[in-house]
């Protein structure tokens, strides 16, 4: 104890005295070897606040960062967030002044969009003031944006704004601003006197889409109207552009008089093709394909055959020509050329590499009627599906065979899709 007292008043007169730093040494090494495992706890204690320090001050710096980004830019899709709870808001506080402020400072800010455009005219005709100078020649557009978004993506939760990127639907349209102007819009229908082009208007953002875009459109009322012109000048430069589909086919060939031999096969096709107005163009590819359910004869090498081998081709040039349309149902003339035939021998000679084979082969000239119905188009391409009935002159050749002269009847099924990368309005 008296050691310790002593290296005590020893360091005293060392910090009065600010001697070196080998005083302070000696006090460490005189006292805390005096306190049993002193030394290394005070280390560890040490250590271990110089550890913390370091951590808080790593830990501060994100916090440090972010305060110094004091310089604001408010994007477009901000604006769109805030407006889909700021517009329902302040128009059931019928506050009419900060509603026409909200949208002239969005629209200042971002350009024009279909969320926009829809809002502008629905608080139009609220207030009695709506004019087809409200919206610009991209109008039908964004009515088709709008109309797919509400039918097609029913089940899909995200909603493509023309300000680029994705939007939860669920969250932001269905429940905030897409709810409100459907809202509307309802409430407009059933309490307004509408003029019929604003009819149109609400119909459409009612969700009311009973009849497609395009058949609102034809309507007789929206003649001389802004939209009504539009449409029709869509139709002029839609009517000059070429429209490329495609279709899978599946059906049977039915073989007529001495052909029917052969029995009815199935055939199963791909077709490829433009069409431009009225008319179309078509490559086709084709296959029938089971044996024959009836033996028949061909010659080949000098000997005469009993066969029921059967899996033929069909390549050709298809053309048509709708006849008749009403709503999504058409009826199209068709017809083609092609060259078809089928394997009719397929046999294996003893001492033989390669099988012996025939093929028969005719020029095939045909004609029939074709049914189409028409889904609604989505962004760029309408499915559909049809039948076609075909009659086709063919004649195969056969000597010292069997008789195979006849026609052949085709029935198909269709499942097309037609793709127009100009335009959306089927």
């Amino acid at each position: 104890m008296r050691q310790i007292v002593r290296n005590i008043r020893h360091n005293t007169r060392c910090s009065r005295l600010w001697v070196s730093e080998s005083c302070y040494s000696d006090m460490w090494n005189n006292v805390i070897p005096s306190i049993p495992y002193a030394r290394t706890v005070i280390k560890r204690i040490v250590i271990s606040i110089l550890f913390l320090t370091t951590l808080l001050s790593v830990q501060a710096q994100p916090d440090y960062v972010e305060n110094m980004m004091t310089r604001r830019h408010i994007s477009c899709l901000d604006i769109l967030y805030n407006v889909s709870w700021l517009i329902p808001e302040f128009h059931e506080k019928g506050s009419k002044d900060t509603l026409q402020a909200i949208m002239e400072y969005w629209e200042e800010r971002c350009r024009i969009s279909e969320e926009l455009v829809r809002c502008k005219i629905l608080l139009a005709i609220d207030d009695g003031s709506f004019s087809e100078i409200l919206y610009n020649d991209n109008i039908l557009r964004m009515l088709r944006n709008y109309e797919q978004t509400n039918t097609l993506y029913d089940n899909i939760n995200v909603h493509w704004s023309y300000y680029g990127g994705y939007y939860h639907y669920d969250k932001l349209y269905n429940v905030c601003l897409n709810r409100f102007t459907v809202k509307l819009a309802k409430t407009l229908l059933e309490t307004k006197e509408l003029s019929p082009v604003e009819k149109f208007f609400i119909r459409i953002y009612a969700n009311e889409f009973d009849q497609p875009l395009f058949q609102m459109l034809d309507s007789d009322e929206l003649d001389g109207t802004r939209i009504k012109e539009l449409y029709l000048q869509e139709n002029k430069a839609r009517g000059k552009s070429v429209l490329f589909h495609n279709d899978w086919m599946l059906g049977v060939w039915i073989p007529q008089g001495n052909l029917d031999i052969l029995g009815i096969h199935p055939f199963f096709g791909y077709r490829l093709g433009i069409k431009h107005k009225k008319l179309t163009a078509d490559l086709t590819l084709g296959l029938k394909f089971v044996n024959s359910p009836n033996t028949y004869q061909v010659y080949e090498d000098g000997v005469t055959w009993d066969t029921n081998h059967f899996f033929g081709g069909y390549i050709g040039l298809d053309a048509g020509y709708e006849l008749f349309r009403l709503k999504r149902n058409s009826i199209d003339l068709i017809g083609g050329i092609a060259w078809d035939g089928f394997d009719a021998l397929n046999e294996e000679i003893d001492g033989k590499k390669d099988n012996l084979t025939k093929t028969i082969n005719s020029l095939n000239l045909n004609i029939g009627l074709g049914y189409k119905f028409h889904f609604k188009s989505q962004r760029f391409n309408q499915r559909y599906v049809g039948i076609d009935f075909k009659y086709n002159f063919v004649n195969y050749k056969n000597p010292h065979g069997t008789n195979l002269d006849g026609n052949t009847f085709t029935v198909n099924l269709i499942l097309g899709n037609v793709i127009n990368f100009m335009y959306n309005n089927f």
